[in-house]
C-alpha cells in the first residue's frame, strides 16, 4: 500500500497562496510553524554571519556568490524548500531555481526527520555539493560532500571550495561554543 498516494497534491501555484510558512516537496505541504527557537536562531546567525564575511573577504574570486537565510528555492513546480542557510553563485532574482553550492539545515524537533532523511536524498539528487546538518541542542553536526553522484560524510572539512578561485571558511565548533 502506497499510502501518499492518498494526500492531496499541491503546486507552486497553490504554495504561493498559502498564507505562514510552508515548503512542499513532492506535493505534500510540510509547515514551518512555530519559528525556530533561539539556540536554532543563534546558530543560524552566527554561521551566516561567518559565510558572509569569508566570501566579502574574496570579493573578487567570489563576487557572484552570495549567503541567503531562509531564501526559497523552487526545484519544480511541485517542489520548494526553504534550507536555513544557502550559498548560490548564480545571479539570482527573488527566489533560487539551480542548486546552490551549500546548504545548511539546522535541526528542531520537529524537522530532524526531514532534514536528515528526505532533504539529504533531494539534496543529493539535485546536486548540492555541500551539505551541513547542525543541531544546536548536542553541539554536533554532520558535513556531506557530494563526491559522484553520492554524499559522503567529512569529518575535517572546515574550508569549501565553491570553485577554483573560492571558498567558505566555516568554524562549526567556534559557532556551537557560542550557543547559551
Amino acid at each position: 500500500m502506497q499510502p501518499h498516494k492518498y494526500l492531496p497534491n499541491y503546486t507552486v501555484e497553490d504554495y504561493n497562496r498559502w498564507e505562514g510558512d510552508w515548503e512542499l516537496i513532492d506535493g505534500i505541504p510540510y509547515s514551518m510553524s512555530p519559528s525556530p527557537v533561539r539556540k536554532h536562531q543563534q546558530l543560524a546567525m552566527s554561521l551566516t554571519l561567518q559565510i558572509g564575511n569569508s566570501i566579502k573577504g574574496q570579493k573578487e574570486e567570489c563576487s557572484d556568490c552570495n549567503v541567503f537565510y531562509e531564501l526559497d528555492w523552487i526545484l519544480s513546480d511541485n517542489t520548494v524548500v526553504r534550507p536555513d542557510i544557502l550559498v548560490t553563485c548564480d545571479k539570482t532574482g527573488d527566489f533560487i531555481t539551480k542548486p546552490p553550492i551549500l546548504v545548511v539545515e539546522i535541526l528542531s524537533p520537529s524537522t530532524g526527520l526531514k532534514d536528515r532523511h528526505l532533504k539529504f536524498e533531494l539534496y543529493q539528487e539535485q546536486g548540492v555539493k555541500y551539505y551541513l546538518i547542525a543541531d544546536p541542542n548536542s553541539r554536533l553536526y554532520q558535513i556531506y560532500e557530494l563526491i559522484n553522484g553520492h554524499y559522503k560524510e567529512r569529518t575535517e572539512l572546515s574550508f569549501f571550495e565553491i570553485h577554483d578561485k573560492c571558498g567558505i571558511d566555516i568554524n562549526l565548533d567556534e559557532a556551537m561554543a557560542e550557543l547559551d
